[in-house]
């Protein structure tokens, strides 16, 4: 393409400047200068000598600058895929090329203009594309955005329930807690209760046996006649069993006198002291076993109502403990939660930045399409159509004779004049 470009444009002349003869100043007699502002002077009149030229060309053409330019400007733009050497040979040539209407133009310019519609055209392509990828990556970002605070919008939904579901288990554990330590209190007084009860039924099944005892050993054996330390030794437990059991005092005095006798040397009086202790002990114990009876019942029912309190305390406990590890496991979901809340926010906000950047890059390329298609590609779409007609043709080849007539050559004084 570019070996095909070049032969056109030489053919042609499309890659040489305007030939059209400036109108310059007429030259001021001075001495020309030497040296840096010589050369400075000769560049600026080469620089004003072709701005003329393609402002003289164009108006032969009938095209305007705005357009000349807009081609021009849509060459170097940097999407053009073409060499250094491609790109400045197309846009040396736009004045010659595209300018010339499309009812001049030779094979050899029509074919510039298709390579020229060619090149833009893929500019054009790429930055349509630019935009589709731009609008693309938008669509992707929002989507996965949209996806991001619906996670938030379920994150937080689920850490309402872990909340309310922490609060009832906080609630239930301290009901527990609360059931634990009544029942607790509760068989701490029932066995306060048991205690007292018992303390006089316990002192009476003592109190009996004790009396069974001493019946069946120390008095049996003093009544039946024992002497010596023996006999000292069972009258002393005996003494002790009669006095806690009531024995008028009145026996008591009389009694060691009585039955550490042996049997056969007591009177009658002595016999009856023996005979009256053992009828005293007797209806003690008697008595005893019918307070004891009569209080079974009651201790039974204190113990029941013991043992009942320690079960349920048993229980309360157990039901505490299941609480205690429901409240735990709350806890943890509801920080799970939170921790799956904190995230979800911290990806929507970290998501917004780069949405916000993805939409910057949308715009400036949507921008510079714009910019493109209506400005670059409108220009060469009609530089590519425009026609002259005979009589426009006729006037503007009689403005370029007259210019070339009234055209001065160029002189080194004119140079050193405009360098001045």
């Amino acid at each position: 393409t570019v070996r095909v470009l070049s032969q056109s444009c030489s053919h042609f002349g499309l890659n040489k400047r305007p030939v059209i003869s400036p109108r310059l100043p007429r030259p001021v007699t001075m001495a020309p200068k030497k040296g840096t502002k010589r050369t400075a002077a000769v560049a600026n009149v080469e620089e004003i000598s072709e701005a003329k030229k393609i402002k003289e060309t164009l108006k032969a053409y009938g095209v305007s600058k705005t357009l000349y330019n807009g081609v021009v400007e849509a060459l170097q733009h940097p999407l053009v895929d073409l060499t250094h050497s491609a790109r400045d040979m197309l846009i040396a040539s736009v004045l010659e090329g595209i300018c010339v209407p499309a009812n001049q133009r030779h094979e050899f310019q029509k074919s510039y203009v298709e390579m020229l519609a060619q090149t833009l055209q893929g500019v054009l392509s790429q930055l349509k594309m630019k935009v589709e990828t731009g609008t693309e990556e938008v669509s992707r970002i929002e989507a996965a955005k949209t996806e991001l605070q619906a996670q938030v919008s379920a994150s937080d939904e689920a850490l309402q329930k872990a909340l309310e579901t922490e609060s009832k288990g906080k609630e239930d554990f301290a009901e527990a807690t609360g059931a634990a330590r009544a029942a607790q209190t509760k068989l701490s007084e029932l066995e306060k209760l048991r205690s007292e009860g018992d303390a006089a039924h316990d002192a009476a099944k003592k109190e009996k046996a004790q009396i069974e005892a001493a019946l069946t050993e120390e008095f049996r054996v003093l009544r039946d006649g024992t002497d010596g330390d023996e006999a000292k030794a069972h009258y002393k437990k005996l003494e002790q069993v009669a006095k806690s059991s009531g024995m008028e005092n009145s026996l008591l005095r009389v009694l060691p006198n009585s039955i550490l006798k042996p049997p056969s040397k007591r009177g009658s009086f002595e016999a009856m002291v023996v005979v009256k202790l053992e009828e005293g002990l007797t209806k003690r114990c008697t008595a005893l076993a019918e307070q004891i009876q009569q209080g079974e019942p009651a201790a039974a029912e204190r113990q029941a109502a013991v043992e009942g309190a320690m079960k349920e305390l048993e229980a309360a406990k157990v039901h505490e403990e299941k609480t205690a590890e429901m409240y735990r496991e709350t806890q943890t979901a509801l920080k799970a939660c939170q921790d799956a809340k904190k995230e979800a926010d911290q990806k929507v906000e970290e998501a917004e930045p780069t949405l916000q950047s993805a939409k910057k890059v949308l715009q400036e390329a949507s921008v510079e399409l714009e910019n493109y298609q209506n400005y670059n590609w409108t220009c060469f779409e009609d530089l590519k159509d425009h026609r002259l007609t005979e009589p426009e043709a006729a006037a503007s080849e009689a403005s370029e004779a007259k210019d070339v007539a009234t055209a001065e050559p160029l002189t080194e004084a004119a140079v050193a004049t405009a360098g001045a």
